[in-house]
C-alpha cells in the first residue's frame, strides 16, 4: 500500500497576537540551534521569544534592555550547553530571573551535564531534552499552559493542525500524539491519519488491525480516504481476510464521497476482474476520467490502454500524450513506456536519445524492463556510445530484478 499524502496543509493554522513571553538565555556558540527552537515555538505554539541576536554588549543601556526583556517574560528558557555553562552572562541572566520569581526551564542542547552553580540551582529540576520527541511535545504543551495559550475553544482542528505539521516534517511520533488528542473529539481526519500511522508504522509499530479500527471510525463519518483505505486492506488481506468483493464495496463508498483514487481502484477491479467480471471498456472509462482529473497513476493506466487497444481504440499518439503527463510526475512505468515509444517510434518519431533519457529516469525508480532496454541501447549503440560492459551491467540488474528476457543477451558471446 502507498502512503496516502495528507490532504490538508497548515496554512489555516489559527493565528493570534504574539508577545515576547519567553526570554531565551543562551551562548552565542549555540545561535543556530536557538534560532531553530525560537522559530518552532513561533510556528507551532504561537509564542514569540526574545533573544539577543547582536551579542552581549557592555554599557548600562544594554544591561537595561536585558533586564526589561527578562521582566516582561513569563518564562525564561536556559539553553544548556558546554558553552552556556561557561558564560558569565547566561549565569547573570538566570540568576536575575530566579531572583525576581520567573519560571526558569533548563533546555539541553548538546547533552552536556549540569555543573557548578547551574547544577546547584537546577540539579533537582526537570529539564527538557530538545532532541527527544516526547520531551519536545510535552515542552510545547507546558509552555502553552504556563502562558495561558490554551483557549476554551481550542479543540480537534487545532490539535490536528499541529500533528499535521509534524507529520509533514516526518516527525511521526509527535504527530501521532497530536492526532490522538484530536481523535478524542471523534475528529475524522485525525482518525484517518492514525490509521495511516498504524498502516505504515509511522511513529508506532505496524498494526493492520488497529489501522482498520481507526479507518472504520473515520469511515462511519463518510471520510472518503478512510473508506478507500479499508478497501485497500481488504484487497491485500492486511489485518483482515483477503476479499476482493468487500474491497470493491468500500471503493464504491469512497468514490460516492468523491475520492478520486477510489474511482481509479474501481477501474482496476474491472481491468483485472477483482470482485467483478472483467470489463475493459468500463476500466478504461474510469482510468480516463480520473486521469483527466489529474491522478498520475490513472494517466499511466489510460496510456497503456491506448498503447494496447484495451477498452479503447488503439491510438499511439494518445498513449504518448498520457505517458508524458505521468512520466513528468515521476511514475516509473510511464517513464519506461514513454522510452519504449521513443525506442520503437510509436506515436512519435523514433528517437533513441529520448528513449535512453526516459529509460534512465525509470531505472532511478528501480524499473527492471527499463534496465533491460537501456542495456540494449548500450549493446547496439543506440542513443549512446556502444559499451558492452555497461550493457552487461544493465542486463544483470534486470535479471536480478526478475526480468528474464535479459538472460538472452547475457548468453551472447559479446557479453561473455
Amino acid at each position: 500500500m502507498q502512503i496516502v499524502p495528507a490532504r490538508k496543509d497548515i496554512n489555516g493554522l489559527n493565528k493570534r497576537h504574539m508577545t515576547e513571553d519567553i526570554f531565551i538565555s543562551y551562548s552565542r556558540h549555540d545561535l543556530q540551534q536557538v534560532i531553530a527552537i525560537r522559530d518552532e515555538l513561533k510556528e507551532m505554539s504561537r509564542i514569540d521569544s526574545w533573544i539577543d541576536l547582536k551579542g552581549i554588549e557592555s554599557g548600562e543601556q544594554f544591561v537595561n534592555v536585558i533586564i526589561k526583556a527578562i521582566e516582561r517574560a513569563k518564562v525564561v528558557l536556559f539553553m544548556i550547553s558546554k558553552s552556556s555553562m561557561q558564560s558569565e552572562y547566561t549565569k547573570k541572566e538566570v540568576m536575575y530571573a530566579k531572583n525576581i520569581g520567573k519560571k526558569v526551564v533548563p533546555v539541553i542542547l548538546d547533552h552536556s551535564s549540569l555543573s557548578g552553580w547551574f547544577l546547584f540551582e537546577f540539579g533537582t529540576i526537570d529539564y527538557v531534552d530538545i532532541h527527544n520527541p516526547m520531551h519536545r511535545q510535552k515542552f510545547h504543551d507546558n509552555l502553552r499552559s504556563w502562558l495561558g495559550l490554551i483557549d476554551d475553544d481550542e479543540g480537534p482542528v487545532d490539535f490536528f493542525d499541529v500533528g499535521l505539521h509534524y507529520y509533514l516534517k516526518q516527525d511521526y511520533p509527535v504527530a501521532f500524539d497530536w492526532f490522538t488528542k484530536a481523535a478524542k473529539f471523534d475528529y475524522a481526519e485525525a482518525q484517518y491519519h492514525i490509521g495511516l500511522c498504524y498502516t505504515h508504522g509511522l511513529g508506532v509499530d505496524k498494526d493492520y488491525q488497529e489501522a482498520m479500527n481507526w479507518y472504520l471510525k473515520a469511515a462511519r463519518q463518510n471520510h472518503s480516504e478512510a473508506q478507500n483505505s479499508i478497501g485497500l486492506l481488504y484487497k491485500h488481506g492486511m489485518g483482515v481476510v483477503q476479499d476482493d468483493e468487500k474491497a470493491l464495496e468500500w471503493y464504491r463508498k469512497a468514490a460516492d464521497n468523491g475520492c478520486l483514487e477510489a474511482q481509479y481502484n474501481i477501474g482496476k477491479c474491472y481491468y483485472y476482474g477483482r470482485g467483478v467480471d472483467v470489463d475493459l471498456n468500463k476500466a478504461a472509462e474510469l482510468f480516463e476520467k480520473t486521469a483527466t482529473e489529474g491522478l498520475d497513476k490513472a494517466q499511466s493506466s489510460i496510456a497503456y490502454c491506448y498503447l494496447t487497444g484495451e477498452g479503447v481504440i488503439q491510438d499511439y499518439t494518445k498513449a504518448v500524450q498520457w505517458y508524458e503527463k505521468a512520466a513528468n510526475r515521476g511514475i516509473p512505468g510511464a517513464q519506461y513506456h514513454l522510452g519504449f515509444c521513443y525506442y520503437h517510434g510509436l506515436g512519435v518519431a523514433q528517437d533513441f536519445i529520448q528513449a535512453v533519457y526516459w529509460f534512465t529516469q525509470a531505472i532511478s525508480n528501480n524499473h527492471a524492463a527499463a534496465e533491460m532496454y537501456l542495456g540494449r541501447c548500450y549493446y547496439y549503440g543506440q542513443g549512446v556510445k556502444k559499451d558492452l560492459a555497461k550493457a552487461k551491467v544493465c542486463f544483470r540488474k534486470a535479471v536480478k530484478q526478475g526480468y528474464e528476457e535479459a538472460r538472452v543477451f547475457l548468453g551472447t558471446d559479446s557479453c561473455n
